[in-house]
C-alpha cells in the first residue's frame, strides 16, 4: 500500500468517526521505546555497573549485552506520549501514535502492542537502526534503574509527521524527548505550524528536568508561538523558569493558556488562564513502579480538558490515572480504572 493509499484510508476514516461520533481525536507524536521491566536488586547494578535510580543511556552493543542478562521481563510499547496514547484509548478517544521504529522484533512487537490496546499507529520502519528499548530494573525500594538505547527513535524527522493526521485531530500532544533529536526542533515546528493552520490544539510534555535544562528559551519560544497546554512536574517548571515555584507558575501562566504541574507524593496542579486548582495525590503509599505515572496524568488531565472546562475534574482524573499506574509494573492501563472513571464520571462514558 502506498502513502496515498494510507492516507486516503486513514482519512475516509476520521471523516466516518467525526460523522458518527462526538468521541476526541487525539495523535501523540514522540520517540517509540520498548520498555523491558524486570524486577532486581541493587548488587545486580553494582555488578553490571548500572547507576541506580537513573536513565542511563546506551548503545547498540551494550543494549545486546543487557538483553542477555535480563530475566522474565515484562515488554510493553513504551515512550511517554505512547503511553499517554495508550491510556487515552481506553476511555473512547480516538487515539493515534507517531513515531519511528526498526525492522525488527521489537518494532513488530511495538507496533502490536498498541494496536492491542486501540491505539492506530503511523510507525516510520528506520532501514538503518534498531527500534529504541529501555531496560527497566525495579529495586525493592520502588526506584527504577533505566539503561535507554534510543535506537531509530531519534532519526525522528519531519516527513514521518503526516499533515492529514494533524488535521483530523482535536489535540496533537508532544512530547519534550523528541526534540532532543537531531531533526527534533523541525518535528516541533512542522507540528506547530500545522496545528496553528487547521485549528489543532497543542499540548506539550517537558518530559523531563535534561531537557529543560539544554533546551530552556526554544521550548519557551515555541510555548508561547504554539502550546495550548504545558504539561510537566514541579523539578521541570522550577528549572525552566528559576525562582520559587509560584514565582514559576506566574510566569508559565503568561506565556500559556492552560498547563498541569505534578509534585509526586504533594499532589498536583493545574491552571486555566488565572484560574487555580490544587488536588493532593490520591496514592501515596501503595507504590510498585512509578513508570508511566506522569504519563498517565497527563492522559487524565488532557482527557478532562477535551471533554469539560472544569479543573477540578480534569486534576481527578489525572490523579486516578497516576494513582492506579503505580500500583503495577509497566506503563499499561487496566480495564478496572476505566471503570472506575466511568462510574465516577457516566457522562464521559460516550459510545
Amino acid at each position: 500500500m502506498g502513502l496515498y493509499d494510507s492516507k486516503w484510508k486513514w482519512e475516509a476514516k476520521l471523516k466516518f468517526k467525526k460523522m458518527n461520533s462526538r468521541r476526541p481525536t487525539f495523535i501523540s507524536v514522540g520517540n517509540a521505546i520498548t520498555d523491558v521491566i524486570s524486577f532486581s536488586n541493587e548488587k545486580f547494578l553494582i555488578e553490571n555497573g548500572m547507576t541506580k535510580n537513573a536513565m542511563n543511556l546506551i548503545d547498540y552493543k551494550r543494549s545486546e549485552e543487557i538483553d542477555t542478562l535480563i530475566l522474565k521481563p515484562s515488554i510493553v510499547a513504551g515512550g511517554s506520549a505512547a503511553n499517554t496514547a495508550a491510556c487515552l484509548s481506553k476511555f473512547n478517544c480516538f487515539s493515534n501514535f507517531i513515531g519511528r521504529v526498526g525492522r525488527d522484533k521489537y518494532g513488530h512487537n511495538y507496533k502490536k502492542n498498541l494496536e492491542e490496546q486501540l491505539v492506530e499507529t503511523k510507525l516510520v520502519n528506520d532501514v538503518n537502526l534498531p527500534t529504541a528499548r529501555s531496560y527497566i530494573f525495579v529495586t525493592p525500594d520502588k526506584n527504577r534503574t533505566m539503561n535507554t538505547y534510543l535506537g531509530a527513535s531519534i532519526n525522528m524527522h519531519p516527513s514521518d509527521i503526516p499533515e492529514y493526521l494533524i488535521k483530523s485531530a482535536d489535540l496533537v500532544y508532544v512530547e519534550g524527548y523528541l526534540y532532543d533529536a537531531p531533526k527534533g526542533p523541525e518535528c516541533w515546528r512542522k507540528i506547530g505550524e500545522l496545528s496553528k493552520k487547521y485549528g489543532t490544539k497543542v499540548a506539550i510534555s517537558l518530559s523531563d528536568s535534561w531537557c529543560v535544562d539544554r533546551h530552556r528559551e526554544k521550548l519557551k519560544n515555541f510555548i508561547k508561538n504554539y502550546a495550548d497546554v504545558v504539561v510537566c512536574n514541579n523539578e521541570e517548571l522550577k528549572l525552566m523558569f528559576g525562582g520559587s515555584f509560584d514565582s514559576a507558575i506566574s510566569q508559565l501562566q503568561k506565556i500559556v493558556r492552560g498547563g498541569s504541574v505534578t509534585d509526586g507524593k504533594n499532589g498536583a496542579l493545574a491552571f486555566y488562564e488565572n484560574e487555580i486548582k490544587r488536588i493532593e495525590a490520591f496514592n501515596k503509599d501503595n507504590i510498585i513502579d512509578t513508570t508511566g505515572a506522569g504519563d498517565f496524568f497527563a492522559a487524565g488531565y488532557i482527557f478532562g480538558q477535551l471533554l469539560t472546562s472544569d479543573l477540578s475534574i480534569s486534576l481527578e482524573l489525572g490523579s486516578m490515572l497516576a494513582a492506579d499506574a503505580i500500583k503495577q509494573i509497566g506503563a499499561s492501563p487496566n480495564e478496572n480504572i476505566t471503570r472506575q472513571v466511568f462510574r465516577r464520571y457516566p457522562k464521559f462514558a460516550l459510545q
